[in-house]
């Protein structure tokens, strides 16, 4: 369930910051016509100032979510000087011939 949690989040947050660059242009535009400066001046000022942010936060809300809601072969593991981790592992089908070979 949390992979399907996982998912669905991520990609809300992405329709999110997406519909948020749409407004960016709109909003940089509507500055940069109302400016006596020069207009790519403005334009690129509003436009990289709201997308740096927008996109920063994305990925920041990005990180939280992987790390509250981990994914299916995924776990939080403390590792030596690194920390509280997200990892990704797999388990290997496990022969009957090597357990046996362990028990004799």
């Amino acid at each position: 369930m949390n992979s399907y949690k996982q998912h669905l989040y991520i990609s809300c947050i992405r329709i999110a910051a997406n519909m948020l660059m749409v407004a960016a242009v709109f909003m940089a535009m509507y500055h940069s016509s109302q400016s006596i400066n020069s207009a790519e001046l403005v334009f690129c000022a509003w436009f990289f100032g709201i997308s740096v942010s927008v996109w920063a936060s994305a990925f920041w809300l990005t990180r939280q979510v992987k790390r509250r809601f981990p994914a299916e072969g995924q776990s939080m593991v403390q590792l030596p000087r690194k920390g509280l981790s997200l990892v990704s592992w797999r388990v290997l089908e496990s022969s009957s011939r090597s357990l046996l070979a362990q028990r004799s």
